[in-house]
């Protein structure tokens, strides 16, 4: 069997036409019926029930449509390897937030680097708008950036690949932390600091929503454009924040406090995004390794 045989089958089978599919393939329908049966004599087995009014799929034919698809598959995925391989030095460009992505993205980026050394990686560092605002222009190949901003740009292929939940951060001697129960009464006279709403809008829209379902009224004082220089505002004790609880393992946090809040169960969901149409070869040999090194370190997701 061959590639080009397993694609006469699976037109026929999307056609229920031997006419129809040859169609496709610039073929007689003699030409494509002859390349069916060869396939099912050295398959051992009917494919198709024919007779004068359609066409069908036998049982095996039914199994072996799955398999087929996901051969053809294969072997596509194997020719843009070699292809890739041939071809001059081609560039990845992958937009993403830092904080969000600083735990795994250079090991996965790294594990991919490995495995292709001929592509060139371009890692892009943007805050939520200029990614969403890239996506638009489609200027990068990967998108690392909250998940309903992703999912606003139409031409993209988003999938969730984290989640997290909000907590208050403080330095780690606030008296706030003295005391079983957070009193946010006390916490509201204090300056709150903030993302730029125009930079991180969906980001400080949940904090506001998550603010007022536990009736906590913030005095907001600063907005920050990047994540260290807010984590380093709040470590200098200009004010306090409540961001993703994953904000605890970010390289500046060394002096803080990431306190969980009472009774919330909202979450904050990180995604990677792709465009529908993938021009670069490059794009989904970094989506397979990437999600391996998902299924390899689950702490991370």
């Amino acid at each position: 069997m061959d590639q080009k045989q397993l694609s006469y089958f699976i037109a026929v089978a999307k056609y229920r036409n031997f006419s129809r599919a040859a169609q496709d393939f610039y073929l007689t329908q003699p030409a494509i019926s002859h390349q069916i049966k060869m396939l099912e004599k050295e398959l051992d087995t009917e494919l198709f029930v024919r007779n004068t009014r359609k066409v069908t799929l036998t049982d095996s034919g039914e199994l072996f449509l799955e398999d087929a698809k996901i051969i053809l598959d294969a072997m596509e995925h194997a020719k843009q390897k070699v292809t890739l391989a041939k071809e001059q030095p081609s560039v990845l460009r992958i937009s993403h937030l830092s904080a969000p992505t600083h735990q795994f993205l250079p090991d996965a980026v790294n594990q991919f680097h490995i495995r292709y050394p001929h592509v060139k990686i371009k890692l892009i560092r943007q805050d939520a708008l200029q990614i969403s605002e890239s996506a638009a222009r489609q200027d990068a190949d990967i998108y690392f950036s909250m998940m309903p901003d992703l999912q606003q740009i139409a031409s993209l292929d988003v999938k969730k690949i984290q989640s997290d939940s909000f907590c208050l951060v403080t330095r780690k001697d606030h008296p706030a932390l003295q005391k079983m129960i957070l009193d946010y009464d006390k916490l509201a006279s204090e300056p709150f600091l903030v993302f730029h709403p125009e930079h991180a809008r969906y980001m400080n829209q949940r904090i506001m929503e998550l603010c007022a379902q536990i009736g906590f009224h913030p005095r907001i004082t600063e907005q920050f454009d990047l994540y260290e220089n807010l984590l380093q505002a709040i470590e200098a004790g200009t004010g306090i924040s409540i961001l993703p609880y994953r904000s605890r393992s970010y390289m500046h946090a060394n002096n803080l406090a990431f306190t969980l809040l009472d009774g919330s169960n909202d979450t904050l969901n990180l995604a990677i995004a792709w465009k529908h149409k993938i021009t670069n070869p490059a794009v989904p040999l970094f989506l397979e390794v990437f999600r391996e090194y998902m299924q390899e370190h689950p702490e991370h997701f």
